[in-house]
């Protein structure tokens, strides 16, 4: 991630004609089942999440953002590690924890795939970018972990958040967290800036994110700016929530 450092059953019917319905519409359901999992489907099956391999998919490649340089941080044949899940955990105060993980592009939850990229101006290394991350979860944790963000944002306007000193990334922190109204995106959207800290007494650096739930994939958007207001790209966001729909 991006640091200033140098996302029925059919109807029933009477007699012959309801079973023709019926067996009508389950081979539709079943084309279209054996469709999606052909093409890598962009849905959960059943809430479970996607896998590594269906998730990889839908991240984003220099031909989905023309300008922009796309670097995989993890996923896409990158290692994926789960080891930040611990640092999320310890983090302080504890209320604001969801929040310290969705800026650093994840959640307090286990996860079924993750990829993360940098997409960054081609022409401009300190031009228009943004740190991209989507997250798989079973259906119910992806909901989880937008309640938990959404409750969360209004108790952590003023706290500042890092992880204990124990933790890798201790001198990472979060603070003046402020949402920002949004909507049109996915299942469920939220955004919020924020200033980063690095290390107490360091420079702060402002960061706005956007995280959008579609279905049980969180993508994760954030950018950051030392010198004006951050803003996401809107080419960057809709590529990727194109590739997600």
């Amino acid at each position: 991630m991006l640091t200033f450092t140098g996302a029925c059953g059919a109807d029933s019917g009477d007699g012959a004609e309801g079973h023709e319905q019926s067996a009508t519409a389950e081979a539709a359901s079943s084309a279209s089942s054996a469709s999606q999992q052909a093409s890598g489907s962009r849905t959960s099956a059943a809430g479970k999440g996607l896998n590594q391999k269906d998730l990889d998919r839908l991240a984003l490649t220099a031909h989905d953002v023309p300008g922009f340089t796309v670097n995989t941080v993890s996923g896409k044949g990158s290692a994926v590690s789960r080891d930040d899940l611990t640092t999320y955990r310890a983090v302080t105060p504890a209320p604001c924890r969801p929040v310290f993980a969705a800026a650093q592009l994840g959640s307090l939850h286990d996860f079924t795939a993750q990829v993360s990229q940098d997409i960054v101006s081609a022409s401009d290394d300190l031009g228009p970018h943004a740190s991209v991350g989507l997250t798989s979860y079973t259906l119910a944790d992806a909901r989880t972990v937008m309640t938990e963000l959404r409750a969360a944002l209004p108790k952590c306007a003023t706290a500042e958040m890092r992880p204990s000193a124990a933790h890798p990334g201790a001198g990472l922190g979060y603070s003046r967290t402020q949402s920002r109204s949004v909507s049109g995106y996915g299942d469920e959207t939220l955004a919020f800036d924020a200033t980063q800290i690095i290390n107490t007494g360091g420079p702060s650096i402002p960061i706005t994110i956007l995280v959008v739930r579609q279905d049980s994939t969180i993508a994760t958007f954030l950018s950051l700016n030392p010198f004006q207001p951050p803003t996401i790209p809107q080419d960057i966001v809709d590529a990727q929530l194109k590739k997600l729909a």
